[in-house]
């Protein structure tokens, strides 16, 4: 074994027990009466364990700003967490991007587009890795 391989591998061990032992200091101490509240909030909040309320309502919270605040703006936002949803199937959130996407703008061309893209991101990925095309070789193709 070469000495990079072993340094990358007791880095990779590290990594797990921290982010382990940082799960465990992460625990959420939530009151009935915080709990109560969280769930008000938001009902997507009922489908976290109270340990971790707190920190999923934050996380929510701030994933969610990604789609107003973020580089990319609001209703592109949305077409790309659409197509991410056709080709994942989520039937949750198929509905709500295809919502936000038309409360912002998005044509019914623009919604069949981003499915389409997804859909031949999808069907190129499964030709590719079922047919066991060299990852190398595809990279220097797009040099």
């Amino acid at each position: 074994m070469n000495l990079k391989y072993i340094q990358m591998k007791n880095f990779i061990i590290a990594a797990f027990f921290l982010l382990g032992f940082q799960t465990l200091l992460a625990q959420d101490n939530v009151s009935p009466e915080e709990k109560k509240t969280l769930l008000a909030k938001s009902p997507f909040n009922s489908l976290y364990p109270t340990s971790i309320l707190k920190s999923a309502d934050t996380y929510f919270g701030s994933q969610m700003a990604l789609f107003s605040e973020g580089a990319i703006n609001e209703k592109n936002a949305h077409l790309i967490a659409l197509g991410t949803s056709a080709a994942t199937k989520c039937a949750y959130c198929i509905p709500y991007h295809i919502s936000e996407a038309k409360r912002l703008g998005a044509t019914e061309e623009e919604i069949k587009t981003a499915v389409l893209i997804a859909a031949d991101v999808m069907r190129m990925s499964t030709l590719f890795y079922g047919n066991e095309f060299d990852l190398e070789a595809f990279k220097a193709m797009l040099k």
